[in-house]
């Protein structure tokens, strides 16, 4: 190859005077080397041999190489096609792992997937038999309990459990709802009413005579809330649930019999 710095002389043909020959130096043009070949982060190859012919890839001196196993293979990666045609790849999860999970969000999972149950409901006088306007109606519910559940995953584990904390009872038909505290009282039919008292019942103003199969459409609903409880000492509170039923309720009209007698 010509260094750089080497001088030619030009003679040039007008230029002779006085029989001297004048000179002029000139730097002669280094021949054009290929660019030498690179490899990015990305794993894009750059440059070329001579004569045009693609080059090995081999990562420059500033480039990292592509992570690999032991045996000089690449590590498992995953690629997908993005807009333009070009591909974005990530290292895949290593086989045989789960994702990490913190126990707030496997508790969040279990409390989607606990089944809780919709409230089972009694009422007296029995749906059998038509309520009375301006008599109480009593509403319990019969399976009033805490439900627990257990999940684990990813060598984390939790416990929730879900507790009922309040009835709603909606009559239907625009009435007014009323809400308690508890499961209600159950009726004690060998007792005299007098001497019973409830939290949980219903007086209905006006009988279901106009109301669709003459009975009011009575919705009661239980409200849930819950707790849970990690692995790792943690714990806390999770969001209301609410689960509900609706039956039928028929209200009549109390009538009077007046007879006149004779004279």
């Amino acid at each position: 190859m010509a260094k750089a710095a080497e001088e030619v002389n030009v003679v040039s043909a007008a230029a002779l005077f006085s029989g001297t020959i004048l000179t002029q130096t000139a730097a002669a043009t280094p021949p054009h080397d290929p660019i030498p070949p690179s490899l990015n982060k990305e794993g894009y190859g750059f440059g070329a041999e001579e004569k045009g012919n693609p080059s090995a890839l081999h990562p420059g001196p500033h480039d990292e190489p592509l992570p690999s196993d032991d045996s000089g293979q690449l590590a498992p990666h995953e690629c997908e096609t993005v807009p333009g045609d070009a591909q974005v790849c990530k290292l895949s999860e290593p086989a045989g792992e789960a994702p990490k999970i913190s126990p707030a969000e496997l508790a969040a999972t279990e409390w989607k997937k606990l089944p809780i149950p919709s409230p089972v409901v009694r009422t007296a006088p029995p749906r059998r038999a038509d309520g009375l306007v301006g008599l109480p109606e009593w509403f319990w519910v019969t399976n009033w309990r805490p439900r627990t559940g257990r999940a684990v995953a990813g060598g984390v584990w939790v416990q929730v459990t879900a507790s009922p904390q309040s009835m709603t009872i909606d009559p239907g038909s625009g009435e007014p709802v009323s809400r308690c505290a508890g499961p209600g009282a159950a009726y004690d039919s060998s007792r005299a009413a007098a001497s019973q008292r409830t939290d949980c019942s219903y007086t209905f103003t006006r009988s279901s005579l106009h109301q669709p199969d003459h009975a009011y459409r009575v919705r009661v609903m239980v409200t849930w809330g819950g707790a849970w409880v990690g692995s790792d000492g943690s714990g806390g509170a999770l969001p209301p649930l609410g689960r509900s039923t609706t039956f039928p309720v028929r209200v009549a009209e109390a009538q009077g019999l007046y007879t006149r007698g004779a004279t």
